[in-house]
């Protein structure tokens, strides 16, 4: 069942990406101290995750039949999504929107960030973010992989509120 989609470029604002139900009302959520330091901020049908740069990045989806973590990444994490009817959409605030028809049901989706440059002298440098959903009937939250800047707790905090 593997599917990839054409990779896409977005302009990262606020340190964060936000993956969601497509036509979801309030996507992104309101970060506190804990979600910072593990690296997301989850809720039902949407979870943003804390990003390497603010600067504009590639996006890359697919389905695949299991979660492997990549060897190029600097941060790898799993958590639950439940994909509504009408699919998912990528996007930061105030920048674009890309919508994947993603198939409804339950998935473990991996959450990886692969820096493709060094970083510049002004601390921006190219990210590539990955999404890759893996059906699941017990999808687990984990963080595989993560570098300096996380410190995630032992528990993995899964609930947020919406920013307003």
């Amino acid at each position: 069942m593997e599917k990839s989609w054409p990779r896409q470029e977005l302009t990262i604002s606020y340190s964060q990406i936000a993956i969601f139900n497509k036509g979801m009302d309030t996507p992104f959520s309101d970060w506190k101290d804990e979600h910072v330091k593990q690296g997301f901020a989850w809720r039902e049908g949407t979870v943003s995750f804390g990003t390497l740069a603010d600067d504009t990045c590639e996006i890359e989806v697919s389905l695949n039949d299991e979660v492997n973590a990549s060897e190029q990444a600097v941060r790898s994490i799993v958590v639950p999504f439940q994909v509504g009817e009408k699919g998912v959409t990528v996007s930061s605030i105030l920048s674009k929107q890309y919508d994947f028809d993603i198939p409804h049901g339950i998935y473990e989706l991996l959450f990886e960030a692969v820096p493709l440059e060094p970083p510049s002298a002004n601390g921006m440098f190219k990210v590539r973010y990955v999404f890759r959903f893996t059906p699941s009937a017990a999808p687990k939250q984990r963080v595989i992989k993560h570098d300096a800047e996380l410190s995630p707790p032992e528990e993995l905090v899964m609930k947020a509120e919406p920013a307003v």
